[in-house]
Protein backbone atom coordinates (compact mmCIF):
# COMPACT_ATOMS: atom_id res chain seq x y z
CA UNK A 1 0.00 0.00 0.00
CA UNK A 2 2.95 2.49 0.76
CA UNK A 3 4.63 2.04 -2.23
CA UNK A 4 1.22 2.02 -4.20
CA UNK A 5 0.71 5.26 -2.48
CA UNK A 6 4.46 6.79 -3.32
CA UNK A 7 3.96 5.72 -6.92
CA UNK A 8 0.35 7.63 -7.29
CA UNK A 9 2.14 10.56 -5.73
CA UNK A 10 4.72 10.81 -8.71
CA UNK A 11 2.64 10.41 -11.13
CA UNK A 12 0.44 13.19 -10.15
CA UNK A 13 3.57 14.80 -9.61
CA UNK A 14 2.77 15.81 -6.30
CA UNK A 15 6.41 16.13 -3.97
CA UNK A 16 7.17 13.64 -1.76
CA UNK A 17 8.25 15.56 0.87
CA UNK A 18 6.54 18.82 1.91
CA UNK A 19 8.43 22.07 1.23
CA UNK A 20 10.35 23.33 3.68
CA UNK A 21 9.12 27.11 4.45
CA UNK A 22 12.45 28.46 6.28
CA UNK A 23 14.40 27.44 3.17
CA UNK A 24 11.70 28.40 0.89
CA UNK A 25 11.51 31.96 3.18
CA UNK A 26 15.73 32.61 3.12
CA UNK A 27 16.07 31.89 -0.62
CA UNK A 28 13.04 34.43 -1.66
CA UNK A 29 14.80 36.99 0.55
CA UNK A 30 18.43 36.17 -1.01
CA UNK A 31 17.00 36.40 -4.35
CA UNK A 32 14.79 39.90 -3.73
CA UNK A 33 18.40 41.32 -2.36
CA UNK A 34 19.87 40.22 -5.42
CA UNK A 35 17.67 41.22 -7.66
CA UNK A 36 16.80 44.55 -6.42
CA UNK A 37 19.07 45.23 -4.21
CA UNK A 38 22.53 44.22 -5.53
CA UNK A 39 21.77 44.02 -9.28
CA UNK A 40 18.90 46.84 -9.46
CA UNK A 41 20.67 49.62 -7.71
CA UNK A 42 22.44 51.73 -9.66
CA UNK A 43 24.17 54.04 -6.59
CA UNK A 44 25.26 53.05 -3.36
CA UNK A 45 22.47 55.46 -2.04
CA UNK A 46 19.63 53.29 -4.15
CA UNK A 47 21.61 50.23 -2.59
CA UNK A 48 21.21 51.96 0.80
CA UNK A 49 17.79 52.49 0.93
CA UNK A 50 16.77 48.96 0.16
CA UNK A 51 18.42 47.89 2.61
CA UNK A 52 17.62 50.22 5.12
CA UNK A 53 13.94 49.20 4.08
CA UNK A 54 14.90 45.38 4.34
CA UNK A 55 16.04 45.79 7.97
CA UNK A 56 13.51 46.50 9.17
CA UNK A 57 11.45 43.85 7.85
CA UNK A 58 13.68 40.43 8.19
CA UNK A 59 15.50 41.22 11.08
CA UNK A 60 14.13 41.41 14.52
CA UNK A 61 16.07 44.54 15.50
CA UNK A 62 14.66 44.39 18.61
CA UNK A 63 16.01 41.39 20.03
CA UNK A 64 19.49 42.03 18.60
CA UNK A 65 19.51 45.08 20.22
CA UNK A 66 18.57 43.65 23.34
CA UNK A 67 21.13 41.08 23.38
CA UNK A 68 24.07 43.17 22.16
CA UNK A 69 23.63 45.43 24.53
CA UNK A 70 23.17 42.96 27.20
CA UNK A 71 22.69 44.19 30.88
CA UNK A 72 23.03 47.29 29.89
CA UNK A 73 19.32 47.31 27.73
CA UNK A 74 17.45 46.77 30.94
CA UNK A 75 19.03 50.28 32.27
CA UNK A 76 18.64 51.90 29.46
CA UNK A 77 14.88 53.96 28.85
CA UNK A 78 12.86 53.83 26.08
CA UNK A 79 14.05 56.85 24.22
CA UNK A 80 17.59 55.87 24.79
CA UNK A 81 16.77 51.98 23.23
CA UNK A 82 15.49 53.15 20.12
CA UNK A 83 18.17 55.44 19.73
CA UNK A 84 20.68 53.03 20.25
CA UNK A 85 18.96 50.76 18.12
CA UNK A 86 18.42 53.46 15.06
CA UNK A 87 22.36 54.29 15.41
CA UNK A 88 22.79 50.60 15.30
CA UNK A 89 20.82 49.98 12.37
CA UNK A 90 22.35 52.71 10.69
CA UNK A 91 25.36 51.75 10.81
CA UNK A 92 24.47 48.58 9.55
CA UNK A 93 22.55 49.37 6.57
CA UNK A 94 26.21 51.28 5.00
CA UNK A 95 28.18 48.56 6.40
CA UNK A 96 26.09 45.47 4.64
CA UNK A 97 25.75 48.20 1.73
CA UNK A 98 29.23 48.34 1.18
CA UNK A 99 29.42 44.60 1.73
CA UNK A 100 26.99 43.75 -0.89
CA UNK A 101 28.18 46.39 -3.48
CA UNK A 102 31.72 44.08 -4.08
CA UNK A 103 29.07 40.80 -4.91
CA UNK A 104 30.66 39.40 -8.11
CA UNK A 105 27.46 36.14 -8.31
CA UNK A 106 28.31 33.93 -5.43
CA UNK A 107 25.36 32.11 -5.05
CA UNK A 108 23.43 31.13 -1.18
CA UNK A 109 22.95 27.35 -1.43
CA UNK A 110 20.62 26.92 1.66
CA UNK A 111 20.93 23.08 2.70
CA UNK A 112 18.66 22.68 5.62
CA UNK A 113 17.68 23.21 8.68
CA UNK A 114 17.80 22.50 12.47
CA UNK A 115 16.52 23.50 15.82
CA UNK A 116 18.09 26.36 17.55
CA UNK A 117 18.34 27.61 21.29
CA UNK A 118 15.15 29.64 22.33
CA UNK A 119 11.34 29.50 21.62
CA UNK A 120 10.55 28.16 18.05
CA UNK A 121 13.79 29.40 16.74
CA UNK A 122 15.21 27.31 14.00
CA UNK A 123 19.14 27.45 12.47
CA UNK A 124 19.15 27.66 8.64
CA UNK A 125 21.70 26.24 6.98
CA UNK A 126 23.57 27.65 3.93
CA UNK A 127 27.33 28.34 2.36
CA UNK A 128 28.83 29.51 -0.50
CA UNK A 129 30.40 27.83 -3.17
CA UNK A 130 34.23 28.05 -2.99
CA UNK A 131 37.44 26.54 -2.61
CA UNK A 132 37.11 26.22 0.58
CA UNK A 133 33.34 26.96 0.86
CA UNK A 134 31.87 30.10 3.49
CA UNK A 135 29.67 28.74 5.45
CA UNK A 136 26.82 30.63 6.51
CA UNK A 137 24.28 29.79 9.69
CA UNK A 138 20.73 32.02 9.84
CA UNK A 139 18.79 31.95 13.55
CA UNK A 140 15.33 32.70 12.39
CA UNK A 141 12.20 32.56 14.49
CA UNK A 142 8.41 32.94 13.01
CA UNK A 143 6.39 36.23 12.99
CA UNK A 144 3.23 36.61 11.64
CA UNK A 145 3.37 34.39 8.26
CA UNK A 146 6.44 34.50 7.82
CA UNK A 147 10.16 34.81 9.52
CA UNK A 148 12.54 37.36 11.21
CA UNK A 149 16.73 36.83 11.57
CA UNK A 150 17.70 37.39 14.64
CA UNK A 151 21.64 36.53 14.11
CA UNK A 152 23.96 34.82 11.19
CA UNK A 153 26.99 32.89 11.80
CA UNK A 154 29.59 33.09 9.65
CA UNK A 155 32.52 30.70 9.75
CA UNK A 156 31.32 29.99 13.37
CA UNK A 157 31.41 33.75 14.24
CA UNK A 158 28.41 34.84 15.93
CA UNK A 159 27.58 38.43 14.79
CA UNK A 160 25.43 39.25 17.58
CA UNK A 161 28.05 37.52 20.00
CA UNK A 162 30.71 39.89 18.69
CA UNK A 163 28.93 42.94 18.49
CA UNK A 164 27.81 42.09 22.05
CA UNK A 165 31.60 41.54 23.50
CA UNK A 166 32.80 44.98 21.12
CA UNK A 167 29.75 47.29 22.68
CA UNK A 168 30.20 45.90 26.72
CA UNK A 169 33.91 46.34 26.67
CA UNK A 170 33.51 49.75 24.84
CA UNK A 171 30.85 50.62 27.63
CA UNK A 172 33.00 49.39 29.89
CA UNK A 173 35.63 51.77 28.63
CA UNK A 174 33.12 54.63 29.31
CA UNK A 175 31.87 53.80 32.84
CA UNK A 176 28.40 52.39 31.33
CA UNK A 177 27.21 55.47 29.32
CA UNK A 178 25.18 54.75 26.98
CA UNK A 179 25.20 57.94 25.07
CA UNK A 180 29.09 57.06 24.26
CA UNK A 181 28.53 54.25 22.41
CA UNK A 182 25.31 55.54 20.48
CA UNK A 183 27.62 58.91 19.25
CA UNK A 184 30.18 56.44 18.29
CA UNK A 185 27.48 54.51 16.10
CA UNK A 186 26.45 57.77 14.55
CA UNK A 187 29.82 58.64 14.14
CA UNK A 188 30.82 55.79 12.38
CA UNK A 189 28.03 55.89 9.99
CA UNK A 190 28.14 59.37 9.06
CA UNK A 191 31.69 59.20 8.04
CA UNK A 192 31.41 55.29 6.59
CA UNK A 193 34.01 55.39 3.36
CA UNK A 194 32.44 53.12 0.58
CA UNK A 195 34.94 50.82 -0.60
CA UNK A 196 33.76 51.50 -4.38
CA UNK A 197 31.88 54.79 -5.00
CA UNK A 198 29.21 54.73 -7.33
Amino acid sequence: MRKLYLFLMLMWGLPVMAANPAIDFMNNLAQEVIEDGIQGAKTNEERENFIREKFTTVLDLKSIGQFVLGSYWKKANPEQKQAFLDAFTELQTKTWSDRFGMYSGQEVVFSGTRNAPGKNQLYVDSSIPGNPPIEIIWRIRPKNDGYVIIDIVIENVSMASSYRSEYTAFLQQHQGDLKSLIDELNNKAKNFKYSQNK
